[in-house]
């Protein structure tokens, strides 16, 4: 890689990093199931000079935007808001690895290895011990929800693999403008306070609202797509793995999360976990491009 898209990956990473802080920053303001409406509504606004029909894609398009953009999401801002902080959660997203290479599996009938199978186990045995950790008993609860937004993720890379011809953006622009409408809906039904919120909104949360569509959801997921066309996925795995690393090392430093010993222990099995699926894909015919959850 030149040292420029060096620098260009690392920056993303992160930015995918301050994306949980931004995300923990927004829910503190706003109802999770509000926030993910307002997140798609303002990125389908920007984002609809990117929207194209692409013909015999849209059944798929429609079930990647109710896998990712509802049920990912809303999971995921639930989580977030329930573990009231942002390093647990960070390492749990990452299931989206293990997840997806067995849904793969199952439903693609892609074959595995045993270093693959074994990245498996680390994965899930590094989320285990972070679960066992004391310091993360009273945030188990976010942690369960974002595994779950994990594995609906899963099933939304595995749909994106067998689609065809729709761009990154087009595809983030029809998420926002499929997922928006239903979401605000869903919030208007089961949350109360949106109008006070919006009322309320200080510049944290319209600088947190604003990071995410912008420079996460726009600029950094385009940025990544960018490399993806000029670089193997095997080249810019390391990069990826990086997030949740800034994501827990942002949780420090901002709100003062806790660290123990077996937290470390149990982020570094997942860690490595993903990072050896991450690998063999590399050299397969792949399921994960490494595109953020967030």
């Amino acid at each position: 890689m030149t040292l420029p898209h060096i620098a260009l990956a690392l920056a993303i990473s992160v930015i995918w990093g301050l994306t949980f802080v931004a995300s923990k920053i927004g829910l503190d303001h706003y109802s999770p199931l509000f926030f993910t409406s307002l997140r798609f509504l303002l990125v389908a606004g920007l984002l609809l000079p990117f929207l194209r029909v692409v013909k015999g894609s849209m059944k798929s398009v429609l079930w990647i935007a109710v896998t990712v953009g509802i049920f990912h999401f809303s999971f995921m801002y639930l989580g977030i808001e329930a573990a009231g902080g942002v390093t647990a959660v960070a390492i749990a997203s990452q299931m989206i690895a293990p997840f997806s290479l067995l849904l793969a599996v199952i439903f693609l009938k892609e074959t595995i290895g045993w270093r693959r199978i074994l990245g498996i186990v680390l994965a899930f045995t590094g989320v285990m011990v972070l679960g066992f950790d004391p310091v993360i008993f009273s945030q188990i609860e976010g942690v369960i929800l974002v595994t779950i937004a994990a594995l609906f993720m899963s099933v939304g890379l595995v749909l994106m693999r067998q689609i065809k011809n729709v761009g990154t953006m087009n595809m983030q622009a029809w998420i926002a403008t499929i997922s928006g409408p239903p979401l605000l809906l869903l919030s208007l039904g089961t949350e109360t306070g949106q109008w006070a919120s919006i009322l309320a909104t200080d510049w944290e949360a319209a600088g947190a609202i604003a990071f995410i569509v912008v420079i996460t959801t726009i600029i950094s997921h385009g940025s990544w797509y960018y490399l993806l066309q000029r670089y193997p996925i095997a080249v810019l795995t390391p990069f990826g793995l990086l997030a949740p690393i800034f994501g827990v090392v942002f949780g420090v430093i901002f709100f003062s999360e806790p660290i123990s010993v077996k937290f470390v222990l149990g982020a570094s099995i997942t860690l490595v976990g993903v990072a050896i699926i991450n690998m063999r894909n590399a050299g397969k015919n792949k399921i994960l491009s490494q595109e953020p959850e967030f």
